[in-house]
């Protein structure tokens, strides 16, 4: 299992963070997504960043930002080949999951399951399986 992203959520100006990143930093951006939650993804030699900031509440991601968010500013992704066998494999280990394994509007277009925090000790993590 390699990580496909680290993911941050900041309450920050999407456009100002999103030029500290590609700009200060040097990290390549490829695209950034608009709605009510935007994301910038960005790309480096051994994994993705992306750049989360909720711009309104209006989105179908709002309890799982919640939730995760709670938790800490920081999650990670790890990538696997098959999301039902790792979701499985994760049930059967003891760990939960908020909802069901989906493609989360306006994250991007991977399937992704999110572990319920709470569950596991060290940041919020996700398994996804790249489309």
């Amino acid at each position: 299992m390699d990580v496909h992203h680290v993911g941050q959520t900041l309450d920050a100006d999407f456009e100002a963070s999103v030029a500290f990143y590609r700009d200060t930093l040097g990290l390549s951006l490829r695209e950034t997504t608009e709605g009510p939650v935007r994301v910038a993804f960005f790309e480096t030699d051994s994994a993705e960043f992306h750049l989360i900031v909720r711009e309104s509440r209006r989105s179908p991601a709002d309890r799982l930002l919640d939730t995760i968010r709670a938790r800490s500013a920081a999650h990670v992704a790890f990538e696997v080949e098959d999301l039902e066998v790792a979701v499985t494999n994760a049930d059967a280990a003891g760990l939960e999951f908020l909802g069901d394994p989906v493609i989360q509007e306006g994250l991007g277009p991977d399937r992704r399951a999110f572990v319920v925090p709470e569950g596991h000790v060290g940041i919020p993590f996700e398994f996804v399986e790249p489309v």
